[in-house]
């Protein structure tokens, strides 16, 4: 099986298992390298395959979670994970929810590490907490009256099966 793993993942003590095929970014390992690793992680993530997603696979990420609202809460190494996933019809493995937002909507596969997933996919709006105006993506302040934005749910759909 082809994994593509995230970098909370190798942090909070994953470990090789079995004849699976590891994927990371050239992004990720840097996220690795530039922090102190936990004992074996430093020669564990020599066993890894470093490949980069399609530019337009990364677009369609992208896209897909702005139409989500999770588009400020993901990073370029995120996205690059989600394509890269896609691309070579693997298991992304992360406890970030809204990396699991995206790749529900997607159809990626993805298993949660130590037990933190999504049960419902969400598509996210943004509301003004002084005029009540509602946005499809955050702003740093609410362009109508300077108030702070929170983000809420505007559509919850539950999840029924495992991806």
């Amino acid at each position: 099986m082809k994994i593509v793993v995230d970098a909370s993942s190798l942090f909070y003590g994953f470990q090789v298992e079995g004849n699976n095929e590891y994927i990371i970014t050239s992004a990720v390992l840097d996220e690795v390298k530039g922090r102190k690793m936990k004992g074996s992680l430093e020669t564990v993530i020599e066993l890894f395959r470093i490949i980069e997603p399609n530019k337009s696979t990364i677009e369609e990420v992208r896209k897909t979670a702005k139409q989500t609202g999770d588009l400020d809460q993901l990073s370029a190494t995120d996205m690059e994970l989600i394509a890269l996933a896609k691309d070579s019809d693997a298991t992304l493995l992360t406890n970030d929810l809204s990396i699991q937002n995206v790749c529900k909507r997607m159809k990626v596969n993805y298993q949660s590490f130590g037990g933190k997933s999504i049960n419902t996919e969400i598509e996210w709006g943004y509301r003004c907490i002084g005029c009540n105006r509602k946005f499809d993506r955050s702003f740093k302040e609410c362009p109508h009256c300077g108030n702070e934005l929170k983000k809420y749910p505007k559509k919850r759909r539950p999840i029924t099966d495992s991806t």
